[in-house]
């Protein structure tokens, strides 16, 4: 699968157990590089390219983009959204006759408390899993203490929720030791995970599972 930026000519070959590390030297460059793959990723038309046999794949659904690790919402919509969608299939399969017995008490219990208001009220009297779901609020379980925990729970996570198997970082050497670095990839390559990182700078030596490409001032880029 390639990785693809069309106006700058930028293609990266996602390899397994390979880094791809960009840095941006070119300081006009980075805002709209990180602007245009955010806009992808709410699925608006950009020149970022995600390709694998001539057939193109959209970067949202394939791809997760991190700006930065502090802000990070394990639950958000779409994770939910796939979470939900699990479970219903789930009920749907496997645990049907229960949940028409679940039902049937909760129709009950309003049944009870109705009765004993004098106006009408009516309720939804058909089976919906989801919203069982949600007004139990179920999520997934966040535990981290740390940043670091945090950033690797979650892209462990969504990788395994959403099935999604690349993740896009932004300056993320500006926030991780290069020993924590060193154990993200190490979890990343265990996974099966594609990671990308855009760096705005080259803060260390060149990591030996790291393929990196540098646009430099000149709009030019460099692969070493």
């Amino acid at each position: 699968m390639r990785l693809i930026e069309r106006e700058l000519g930028l293609e990266i070959e996602l390899k397994e157990n390979v880094v791809s590390v960009i840095v941006v030297e070119d300081v006009a460059s980075r805002l709209p590089i990180v602007d245009e793959l955010y806009s992808q990723m709410m699925d608006k038309d950009g020149n970022w390219l995600l390709v694998e046999n001539e057939k193109n794949y959209e970067l949202g659904k394939n791809a997760e983009i991190i700006l930065e690790p502090f802000s990070l919402e394990l639950n958000n919509k779409k994770v939910k959204t796939k979470l939900y969608q699990d479970i219903k299939t789930i009920a749907q399969d496997f645990c049907f006759s229960q949940g028409l017995e679940v039902h049937s008490h909760i129709c009950n219990y309003l049944e009870r408390l109705l009765e004993r208001i004098p106006y009408p009220v009516k309720y939804e009297e058909e089976w919906n899993i989801l919203e069982l779901l949600k007004a139990y609020g179920v999520e997934l379980e966040e535990e981290s203490d740390s940043i670091c925990e945090k950033l690797f729970n979650y892209i462990k996570l969504i990788n395994q929720v959403c099935e999604i198997g690349i993740f896009i970082t932004v300056n993320l050497k500006q926030y991780l030791t290069k020993e924590q670095i060193s154990e993200l990839y190490k979890l990343a390559m265990y996974s099966k995970i594609q990671l990308v990182l855009i760096e705005f700078n080259m803060l260390n030596e060149k990591l030996d599972c790291e393929e990196i490409y540098i646009l430099d001032k000149d709009k030019c880029i460099i692969t070493y």
